[in-house]
């Protein structure tokens, strides 16, 4: 139960004592802690103690009740107050509403005016109470899911899909962005002392400077951080397409600020790429040029991809353009051309085992396939456990051995997701032909069995016809012509009322139908059988 304290203020001390006495009898989560015999010694006990209930007499001597009541609230709008007094008047009462006192009453007080009004008040506190603690646990699931959000829009360029992100109305809805443009930075890290990337950090010193980093950096800029990959963190910085030279030198100003503080306090090192500021729909470009900007030998470690001397290669572009093409034929689950994708890259660069930048390329390329994986329903797969998937791929020691690792984990990604679409097209074709057979003899629309399906009506359409060879309404005019002809070998029912209970209003489209697909008219068909 939830304590509540109380002061009382009165000039009276057998007033006081005698709410003492009432309070400590009957409320176990009310407790007098402190009391007052003036309004100005109310006000001054009130900066230390923060009752959460203030009971105070109207005349008390120099500083009123009320005038006490209206400068505490001042200071502290939260304490509940109640007004004690001989006076009636109703301009005192009218005074003690406006100052939002809670409770207003006389003198004499009875004891169960005093135990009811107190009771009332402590239940709108235990209210007041649950609804911020409802409030904390809001703003935290917020906060929460806000990072996943951020991931997920990072992830969109890692997966290559930014064209199937509406960056704008994402970036608006969530995270009060109102410009359409931005650029996109990356930052690698290693422990001083090591040689080359990759390698993670352990917990508890990634999770540290990652924090410290990312709130570091949303003080300075409006920006979404994603989450700590392999070696490295990608980062969408909100900016207008103004300046080019003024925005490239704050970038680099913002950032070497932040690193400096960083290598200072971690005993790490860091790298950065800066790519150019593009509009929304050009932001993979941003990504891209990011990449060549933090693989490019020349420079400090920090640098913008304008800052490259013109005609310095990479290869990155390469396999950014064949990654690209992979990950499409995962997301299809068409394993043959992900095995074909593979070969390819693995044949333009046949030394990228040896070369640390061209190999953890591809272990990010892995990385985003096992994305998919989770994102296509996989997580409860054990082989696709995040930490044993990775460890697995980074402990390869030779080229053929790492080959062969990658052509197994893409082979099995994409086999399950193909088999994954196969279930899920056949449980929405089986769905589909039980409501056709159940409710033939209604009105059945492709809009409506769409919706019931949860699926547009346009791509209910493509997927029938691919499946059954028929579409929609030929399977469904087969069903009804089917009951027509078990009903005039079965009943004795006329063809107009055959025609009714076969789904169809009009007779003569029904005979025109029939004679289409029987090639004899009803009243033809009966007579023969």
């Amino acid at each position: 139960m939830p304590m509540y304290t109380l002061m009382v203020c009165d000039d009276e001390q057998i007033v006081i004592e005698s709410v003492k006495h009432i309070v400590e009898k009957e409320f176990k989560n009310i407790r007098v802690i402190e009391t007052a015999r003036s309004g100005r010694e109310a006000i001054e006990k009130t900066r230390t103690m923060r009752p959460d209930i203030i009971l105070t007499d109207i005349k008390m001597p120099g500083i009123s009740g009320l005038e006490a009541v209206k400068e505490i609230k001042r200071v502290h709008n939260d304490v509940k107050f109640v007004i004690v007094s001989v006076y009636e008047y109703f301009e005192y009462a009218k005074q003690a509403v406006e100052l939002g006192v809670s409770e207003y009453l006389i003198k004499p007080v009875k004891k169960a005016s005093l135990v009811e009004t107190l009771t009332r008040i402590a239940r709108q506190l235990d209210e007041e109470r649950k609804k911020y603690d409802q409030e904390l646990d809001t703003r935290e699931k917020i906060g929460k899911m806000m990072t996943v959000v951020e991931h997920g829009f990072i992830y969109s360029f890692l997966l290559s899909q930014p064209h199937k992100t509406d960056i704008g109305r994402y970036k608006k809805d969530f995270f009060d962005m109102q410009n359409n443009s931005g650029y996109i930075f990356i930052m690698t890290f290693k422990k001083k002392g090591e040689h080359g990337g990759g390698k993670q950090l352990g917990d508890a010193a990634e999770s540290e400077f990652y924090t410290y980093f990312k709130d570091a950096l949303k003080c300075k800029s409006k920006c979404i951080v994603g989450p700590v990959m392999l070696d490295r963190v990608v980062v969408y910085m909100e900016q207008s397409v103004e300046d080019p030279y003024q925005q490239r030198v704050q970038a680099i100003a913002c950032l070497e600020e932040i690193v400096n503080a960083m290598e200072k306090k971690y005993d790490m090192d860091f790298r950065v790429g800066i790519g150019k500021v593009h509009r929304d729909q050009d932001i993979m470009m941003s990504y891209q040029e990011a990449l060549k900007a933090l693989h490019c030998k020349e420079g400090g470690k920090i640098l913008h991809i304008d800052d490259i001397a013109p005609g310095t290669s990479d290869d990155m572009f390469e396999i950014l353009a064949v990654e690209h093409k992979l990950i499409e034929y995962i997301e299809a689950g068409d394993v043959q051309r992900c095995l074909t994708q593979l070969a390819d890259i693995f044949r333009k660069f046949p030394d990228f085992f040896e070369q640390e930048r061209l190999r953890y390329s591809i272990v990010e390329m892995m990385v985003a396939a096992h994305r998919i994986a989770i994102q296509s329903g996989m997580g409860d797969d054990s082989s696709l456990e995040y930490g044993q998937y990775l460890k697995q791929i980074l402990n390869c020691r030779t080229k053929d051995e790492f080959e062969q690792m990658c052509i197994e984990k893409i082979s099995l990604i994409a086999g399950k997701i193909s088999i994954n679409k196969k279930k899920a097209i056949s449980n929405i074709i089986d769905r589909a032909n039980k409501i056709i057979e159940e409710r033939f003899n209604q009105e059945l629309t492709l809009d409506e069995i769409s919706k019931e399906l949860c699926i547009s009506p346009q791509y209910f359409s493509r997927l029938y016809k691919s499946e059954m060879g028929i579409n929609f309404i030929e399977k469904l005019t087969e069903v009804r012509i089917r009951n027509a002809k078990k009903l005039m070998k079965e009943t004795e029912h006329t063809v107009k009322e055959i025609c009714f209970m076969s789904g169809y209003c009009d007779p003569n489209y029904f005979s025109r139908l029939f004679k289409k697909h029987e090639g004899v008219s009803p009243s033809e068909y009966l007579k023969r059988i």
